[in-house]
């Protein structure tokens, strides 16, 4: 089912950390993987480990600003 892009494009900005925008687009496994990542690399960064798992999101939020449109549309 097609979905809203701008929309989508604004869950990727305000909440793509979570993977909400992963989850609006139909892509929930992906989307909650994204959410536990951010979950879990925000509860271990005081010991370093949280770092490489945020980074991880981080690069993963950023290669969704080309993916999110498609996602959208299919």
């Amino acid at each position: 089912m097609r979905k809203s892009v701008a929309l989508a494009y604004v869950l990727w900005f305000f909440l793509g950390g979570l993977g909400i925008h992963r989850m609006y687009c139909g892509r929930v496994g992906s989307g909650v993987a994204m959410l536990a990542l951010t979950v879990i690399g925000t509860l271990t960064f005081p010991i370093l480990i949280g770092h490489i798992l945020l980074f991880a999101v981080g690069v993963w939020w950023l290669i969704d600003l080309f993916l999110t449109a498609g996602m959208a549309m299919g």
